[in-house]
């Protein structure tokens, strides 16, 4: 697998990948809203190809502080091969590059599989938060697309 930075022309297959894998494809993950996302942080979203076709991808984010991991996916008929290992790998070397002092990001609870992942790479589960979201705009925001 060979790892890029993430470029506009492959929109089309990130989606296609994240939908293929159960992520949930929501407005913010609109071409506008993606276009945002490689501005503010263009070397932190990777895309992992494989005969040229993405196979792999992770939209990493850093806020001035602390740095996060979102969207991780790797096709299916390609898991189990260590791909979504290198693909955080790479994107934990940026962080570090970066003086990042530490990394969250968020699982929906139902996916157990992904929970187990992340343990095996040395991730821990918080209990001392809770997470809440506020949605300012409920006309912009849709939880699917």
């Amino acid at each position: 697998m060979k790892i890029e930075e993430f470029s506009m022309d492959s929109y089309d297959d990130i989606i296609a990948l994240w939908k293929k894998t159960g992520i949930s494809v929501g407005s913010t993950d609109t071409k506008e809203e993606i276009e945002k996302m490689v501005r503010r942080n263009p070397d932190l979203f990777l895309i992992g190809k494989s005969d040229e076709k993405v196979i792999s991808v992770v939209m990493g984010g850093f806020d001035g502080r602390r740095g996060y991991v979102h969207h991780l996916a790797v096709d299916p008929d390609c898991q189990k091969r260590g791909y979504g290992k290198t693909m955080i790998d790479e994107l934990m070397s940026k962080f570090r590059k970066m003086g990042v002092h530490k990394v969250h990001l968020f699982i929906e609870k139902y996916n157990k599989g992904v929970v187990r992942f992340y343990h095996t790479l040395g991730w821990d589960i918080r209990d001392d938060l809770i997470m809440m979201s506020y949605v300012p705009d409920k006309n912009l925001y849709k939880m699917r697309i």
